[in-house]
Order: structure tokens, then C-alpha cells, then sequence
């Protein structure tokens, strides 16, 4: 992967680039990620393939002869260093390469870093955990950043404090769901008036009076 994707991160931190230019570049690094050739097995060991590894690859690479064709055109073009050239790795002469399950395990995460699906659950997570502290801090309550409120000295005792607090916290939160839950309930669906000024379709429509075809007298000459 390019440098200058490598350190995308750490050029938006340092405000080198704006956030557009940011996202960009971390959807342009997911074209460079492995592909996984198939599950974990029951240990935890898994094989993935080079993006220019297979019969479909994904990016055109000189290491891998076969992903240089017609069909290929126009994908994306991997350009490896002169001492990957030099010495390949085993992604380079093999069409897969199995990993045990502790290689790079303190990265590892099911989805893509800043990715849309990942934007979508970290967003919805972190709102929920600042929402919930703030919960717990409000004055009028718990107040839990107060230290007033736990005049107690050592972890131990402020441990326990902080679990009545967030006890307390959890009891609020459900009365207040079980309260907007009964109202919901209880509360009575009123019919909307009708708007319109001019008369229903009803009014028009002739009334067809029901008759029982077995009380109906036969008419004059029918046979019996």
C-alpha cells in the first residue's frame, strides 16, 4: 500500500487533510486488504488470498503473471517495492497463505476501520455510552462526576458506591420506559374529524333494499 494511504490517519490528525479527503482514502485502503479464502477451522487457523491472487482477482500485480491480463484492465495496480521483488513473501508465490489465530490479534476486528458499516456501529455505540454518562452525571440524580456525593476514601469503597449509583441509574431508566409504556397503552385513540365540506360518496349511492327471493309471489300464468 501506498504511503501516502498507509498514513492517512495520521495526516488528518495532524490537519493535513480535510475529512473528505480522509474518508476517500480509507475507502481507496480497503481495495488493498486480503481476501479471505475460506472460514476459520475449529482451531482458529484461516487462509486468505492477495487481492491479485485467484481466478477473479481484484488488483493487477508483476508478482502474479496471471492477474496481469485483458480482463484486469482498468483495476486497481499494486506496485511492490524492489525488496519485496527481491525477496517475495509467501503471499507472492502462493495462491494462499494460512495464518494461526494470534497473527495480529490486537488489530483484528471484523469491521473495516472507519468503513461505512463500521461508522454506522461505532456512531450508534459511542452515542449510546455518552448518553448513558451523561444519564449517570446529571446533578439532579446520581450526579456520579460529583465526588461529593461518595465521601468515602479507597477504591474498594468507592467501587461499591459507584455500583449503588449506576443501580440507582438502571432503576430510573426502566420506571421512566415502564411509565411512557403504560401511557402508550392506556391512552385513548380519538377518530380525526372529517375536513372535507362536500358529501361522501354514500349520499349518492342509491340503497339496494334487501329482499328475501322466497317471499316474492310468482307472477299471473307462471306454472306452479
Amino acid at each position: 500500500m501506498p504511503d501516502v494511504l498507509a498514513n492517512t490517519t495520521i495526516d488528518y490528525r495532524k490537519g493535513d487533510i480535510d475529512e473528505a479527503t480522509y474518508r476517500r482514502r480509507m475507502e481507496e485502503r480497503l481495495l488493498y486488504r486480503v481476501r479471505p479464502k475460506e472460514k476459520a477451522d475449529e482451531e482458529g487457523h484461516f487462509r486468505v488470498m492477495y487481492p491479485a491472487s485467484g481466478s477473479s482477482p481484484l488488483a493487477r500485480c508483476e508478482q502474479k503473471p496471471a492477474s496481469v491480463n485483458m480482463r484486469s484492465r482498468g483495476k486497481l495496480r499494486m506496485h511492490p517495492s524492489m525488496d519485496t521483488k527481491a525477496n517475495p513473501p509467501k503471499s507472492c508465490t502462493q495462491q494462499s497463505v494460512t495464518l494461526p489465530p494470534d497473527v495480529h490479534i490486537k488489530y483484528r476486528q471484523e469491521l473495516a476501520y472507519q468503513g461505512e458499516t463500521w461508522q454506522a456501529m461505532y456512531s450508534t455505540l459511542r452515542n449510546g455510552i455518552e448518553g448513558m454518562n451523561g444519564f449517570l452525571k446529571d446533578g439532579s440524580f446520581e450526579a456520579l462526576d460529583d465526588p461529593e456525593r461518595r465521601r468515602l476514601r479507597g477504591i474498594a469503597g468507592q467501587t461499591v458506591l459507584v455500583a449503588f449509583l449506576v443501580f440507582a441509574a438502571n432503576l430510573r431508566k426502566i420506571r421512566s420506559f415502564l411509565d411512557k409504556r403504560a401511557a402508550t397503552v392506556t391512552r385513548k385513540v380519538k377518530s380525526r374529524p372529517r375536513r372535507r365540506r362536500t358529501d361522501p360518496i354514500g349520499k349518492w349511492r342509491p340503497h339496494a333494499p334487501s329482499v328475501d327471493p322466497r317471499s316474492q309471489s310468482p307472477p299471473a300464468g307462471a306454472a306452479g
